[in-house]
């Protein structure tokens, strides 16, 4: 079933500069297929940016950092009580895997994992992007601050583990809520609400991409 295999197709992060996320254009698709920027006749629907903290704020119902990486700046978001900016500070150098997203024409980056990084790392990233001349780059599988590298906040923890755990039709929730996964039933119910997690079935959970 092709969308069966759009939606089990893991999506590589793409290194990649704020200033192409800005002008890239935003692509809405339909059914499971994600959401993606088109940047250099590529199709990217997640993104690896580092930069720095310059502004953090909170609002009625999500938490907003401003990433500034020399390039532009641009909003990253977490929704709910998430606490995975908790330790996050202005003047902070972090990495940041997430998801691109478009609200009222303004481009914003949804986290899924953030971590703070020293200095190092970020002039490692400028002269990467500077040898590809500037262009998107995917995440090499020996990057020592790579995405599995990141501490995950347990919504991340709960989506990588029905991803792993699914084999195409969904996984039973009482599977799910078995694993020591920190307010796992709270976290599985405001996922069904925001619609990232779906019951393909009573009682299977799938991740909506």
């Amino acid at each position: 079933m092709p969308d069966e295999q759009v939606f089990q197709k893991r999506q590589t992060a793409y290194k990649i500069r704020v200033k192409d996320i800005l002008d890239s254009r935003y692509v809405k698709t339909e059914g499971f297929a994600p959401n993606y920027l088109e940047i250099n006749a590529q199709e990217i629907s997640r993104i690896n940016i580092i930069g720095v903290v310059v502004q953090k704020s909170e609002l009625d119902n999500y938490k907003t950092l401003i990433i500034d990486d020399g390039t532009g700046e641009i909003s990253a978001r977490v929704f709910e009580n998430n606490k995975l900016l908790d330790t996050i500070d202005v003047g902070n150098i972090v990495l940041i895997i997430g998801r691109p997203r478009e609200f009222t024409s303004e481009k914003y980056l949804l986290i899924e994992t953030i971590k703070e990084i020293n200095h190092a790392w970020a002039e490692v990233r400028k002269l990467e992007l500077e040898k590809n001349g500037g262009k998107s780059n995917s995440l090499p599988d020996n990057n020592s601050i790579g995405e599995e590298a990141v501490d995950l906040d347990p919504t991340s923890k709960i989506v990588k583990l029905i991803k792993e755990l699914d084999k195409g039709n969904g996984v039973p929730i009482e599977e799910i809520s078995s694993k020591n996964i920190k307010d796992i039933d709270k976290t599985l119910n405001m996922l069904l609400k925001k619609g990232d997690l779906f019951e393909i079935k009573p009682g299977k959970l799938k991740v909506l991409e």
